[in-house]
């Protein structure tokens, strides 16, 4: 049990972020009086901030103090990158994204005695923390960090390029819109049984057609970030490589991993797993 109460986690936790938003274009500033380029400058600052949240978690000891990194930095990189673009709508959905997903991750967090289970996993494996501590750096906050940059590197295409095609373009506002309500509503159906007001597994709304339907609404999110720089034409086509990466993460890592967690966790799992045949991709049940 955390020797902090709640009010005292959510201090701990938060100050650093807001630090961070404090200094991000002050960081970006001086960074760019030696590189002359707005990718070089933004990459750097999301590194230097993480190995500060990093610093801050090793302080107290806990893993999680990044969690939501994923959730705030894209806020202050996608608006740096839209500056003078005159698009609203897609930083507005960043925000909206972040939002959502810092609000679905406060609604469960009891303070500083929780740690994602994975970086428990990986403490148990590893107890020597001259080993336990640079995995989590290394695996679990650096290489997250540039994933979300090169999520969001298709936007700083779209802020710098013009003529899009515009049958593609509403179409890819439309499939991201689409993919923060998919997880937003998966969210929302998933809350009671997360917060135990309702025991057993979750087998209601998109529930009921897939395993994970959250992961499906997050993948889709960054396949649309993706998408909306296609409408622009080819030569940026090398940009998949953000959504490829975060989808190969999912499909061969987080769900598997996520499904073994789960079987050992509820034993009638098994069973809702029969039910249920797709991990990803909302399909139909299979009742007997």
């Amino acid at each position: 049990m955390s020797q902090y109460s709640y009010s005292q986690s959510l201090k701990i936790m938060l100050i650093p972020y807001i630090i961070v938003g404090i200094l991000w274009f002050p960081l970006t500033v001086m960074i760019e009086q030696h590189y002359d380029s707005i990718l070089i400058s933004q990459f750097l600052v999301i590194q230097i901030t993480t190995a500060f949240l990093f610093l801050i978690g090793l302080y107290y000891n806990n893993t999680s103090i990044y969690d939501i990194y994923w959730k705030v930095a894209p806020m202050f990189f996608v608006t740096y990158w839209s500056r003078g673009s005159g698009n609203i709508i897609l930083p507005f959905l960043v925000f909206f994204y972040c939002i959502k997903q810092n609000y679905t991750y406060f609604r469960f967090w009891p303070g500083l005695q929780y740690e994602d289970y994975r970086n428990v996993a990986v403490k148990q494996q590893y107890p020597n923390p001259f080993v336990f501590w640079p995995i989590i750096y290394l695996g679990f906050e650096v290489v997250p960090s540039i994933m979300i940059f090169l999520g969001h590197l298709p936007l700083y295409y779209v802020f710098t390029s013009q003529n899009p095609c515009t049958f593609c373009y509403n179409f890819s506002i439309i499939f991201t819109i689409s993919a923060i309500s998919i997880e937003l509503i998966a969210d929302y159906q998933l809350f009671p049984y997360r917060s135990k007001q309702l025991k057993g597994d979750c087998d209601v709304g998109l529930w009921r057609y897939s395993r994970h339907p959250n992961y499906f609404g997050e993948c889709m999110y960054w396949w649309g970030q993706y998408l909306c720089q296609l409408s622009f034409g080819f030569e940026n086509v090398w940009t998949i490589v953000g959504a490829a990466a975060i989808q190969a993460l999912f499909s061969f890592y987080s769900i598997p991993d996520m499904e073994s967690h789960l079987l050992k966790k509820r034993e009638s799992y098994q069973n809702y797993k029969r039910k249920v045949v797709s991990s990803f991709v909302p399909w139909f049940r299979k009742e007997n």
